[in-house]
């Protein structure tokens, strides 16, 4: 909520905002009353307009979002157990294909393969390991605790690591992960190399059942590991077969792209495999039902395998700038929802 109020700001003072007219105003507020029984502030409607040019009184101002819709759509006591990255294996691992996990640390405790062990034991786990990752389990912060890292005899190398593997793991304290970096299709790759390129798609589980209604593939700036927007990475919207839209952004300078740092032109990029991601993505959220929506990152890996990187439950960020109002046909029927709840 607050990288978007930022970067509302920032815009405003820049004068760049395009002004609604009388007409655009009214059908917003008549909108908003009738499903959600109350006037909004515009300035939302504003800034989407701005950023991809498309008008919509359906979009969902973040401020709304935050407080009355995500917490009456989800359980946020059992969303954060979703969204728990330790968590994804005991609630979907026969389902989904995951990344082999070397340890996991919980409230302190360590984990090899189910059963607690000391942190010697999770040490010497870890001394060897070609390519991986750690990240915490519970909150990565917009991708800013995640770090890729090689080590031979307990000596790490990777950038921003400690020098041991006792240090790094000193460095997180508690509830994170160690797992074995995936390593992604060539297609994907070609959007930028050095990172894990993922695609959220968000899945909506109301009156036609679950339904995806939104999606953006997730790209690393050139030289980066991470894909999160909110660390620098490029968000790009995917229409429903898999095609991208013709922009992608970055938030901190807010910025948009035709083309990735390696030369990509998204309007001429097309998401390997997309049919079977929704699918896989409405299949996985039967097994999570006190969570109405939920934003699945999903990879394709180098044996053009879906795999799972992480579960958006708790409070699932909104892409509109990129993909246009985020519940699409569905946002009459959300509103109205969350107004009699």
């Amino acid at each position: 909520y607050r990288i978007h109020f930022n970067t509302i700001n920032e815009m405003r003072e820049g004068g760049t905002f395009t002004k609604l007219t009388k007409k655009q105003k009214e059908e917003i507020q008549k909108f908003w009353n009738k499903h959600f029984g109350k006037k909004i502030s515009l300035k939302w409607h504003e800034y989407f307009l701005k950023v991809n040019g498309e008008f919509s009184p359906r979009y969902i101002p973040t401020y709304i979002y935050y407080a009355e819709i995500y917490p009456k759509l989800n359980d946020p006591r059992i969303a954060v157990v979703y969204s728990d990255k330790n968590m994804i294996d005991r609630l979907l691992g026969d389902r989904v294909k995951l990344p082999n996990t070397y340890i996991k640390n919980y409230n302190g405790n360590y984990y090899i393969d189910g059963k607690v062990v000391t942190k010697r034991e999770a040490i010497e786990q870890c001394l060897n390991i070609e390519d991986a990752v750690i990240k915490h389990s519970l909150d990565t912060c917009q991708g800013k605790s995640i770090l890729r890292f090689k080590s031979v005899d307990g000596i790490v190398t990777g950038k921003g690591c400690p020098n041991t593997i006792e240090k790094l793991l000193d460095s997180y304290a508690t509830d994170f992960i160690v797992q074995s970096a995936i390593r992604q299709s060539a297609t994907m790759a070609k959007l930028n190399p050095t990172s894990l390129n993922t695609v959220r798609i968000m899945t909506y589980w109301g009156k036609d059942g679950i339904v995806p209604v939104f999606a953006v593939v997730r790209m690393g700036r050139s030289g980066a590991v991470i894909d999160n927007a909110s660390s620098g990475g490029m968000y790009c919207g995917v229409n429903m077969d898999g095609t991208l839209k013709k922009n992608a952004y970055t938030l901190f300078p807010f910025t948009s792209h035709t083309q990735s740092d390696s030369g990509v032109v998204f309007e001429d990029f097309k998401i390997p495999n997309f049919e079977a991601l929704k699918n896989k993505a409405k299949e996985l959220h039967t097994m999570l039902p006190y969570a109405k929506i939920i934003g699945w990152d999903l990879c394709i890996n180098d044996q053009d395998e879906i795999e799972l990187v992480e579960i958006n439950a708790n409070s699932p960020g909104l892409f509109q700038g990129a993909t246009g109002p985020a519940f699409g046909e569905y946002t009459s029927e959300i509103l109205e929802y969350c107004r009699n709840k």
